[in-house]
Order: C-alpha cells, then sequence, then structure tokens
C-alpha cells in the first residue's frame, strides 16, 4: 500500500514541443508500485495547451477546475468541472485551457509494457 498527500509530490514544468504552460505531477506510479496505471493531475495555465498526440496507451480523464476545448479524434468540444473523457488507444487528443483560469484534471495512463 502507497499512501500519500498531493502536497508531497513534487510538481514538473511540461517542457516538450506543442506544449505551453503545463505542469504535472506523478501522484501513482510504477515506483510506488502501481503497476498497470498512472495518476497524474495536470494543470494548465490560461491560454495553455498539451501537444497534439497520439499513442498507444488509452486515458481516462476528470475535469476538475476550469474550461477547455478538448480535440478528440474528428471532434473538438467544450469541456469543464465534473466532465470525464475516455481516450482511446492511438486516438488524436489535445487540450486548450479556454478559461479565464488554471485548467485542472486527473488523468490516468495505462503502463504499457
Amino acid at each position: 500500500m502507497h499512501v500519500t498527500s498531493v502536497d508531497k509530490v513534487r510538481e514538473y514544468e511540461v517542457n516538450m514541443k506543442g506544449v505551453h504552460g503545463v505542469k504535472v505531477k506523478y501522484l501513482l506510479h510504477k515506483g510506488v508500485g502501481a503497476k498497470r496505471l498512472q495518476l497524474r493531475p495536470f494543470i494548465i495555465d490560461v491560454s495553455g495547451y498539451t501537444p497534439l498526440e497520439r499513442h498507444v496507451h488509452e486515458h481516462e480523464v476528470f475535469i476538475l477546475h476550469g474550461k477547455a476545448l478538448f480535440h478528440g479524434g474528428e471532434t473538438e468540444v467544450v469541456v469543464k468541472a465534473g466532465d470525464v473523457i475516455f481516450i482511446p488507444s492511438n486516438e488524436e487528443h489535445q487540450f486548450k485551457n479556454m478559461g479565464e483560469e488554471k485548467l485542472q484534471f486527473l488523468c490516468t495512463k495505462e503502463t504499457v509494457e
């Protein structure tokens, strides 16, 4: 078993091509014994965005705070606090903060061996 507080976990700036104003914390991961999933809160600054990407692992997302334009596959939709999103394997996706406050969401990442 592993128990911690989000306040005790280090925050990282996401530094990769196609990203602006994104931070992440790795709450649950292989290093603490989570063999199949990672749990990560993301914080996206006003006007910030994640990369437009696709990959083998799927995601499950729960919007905690704020509002975003979510691009998933062939669709764009506005999402807000309380919304949940399933992103299948290899589906192109991106989050763009379109609100006047920081966007916050929880995201699981399937660990693919």
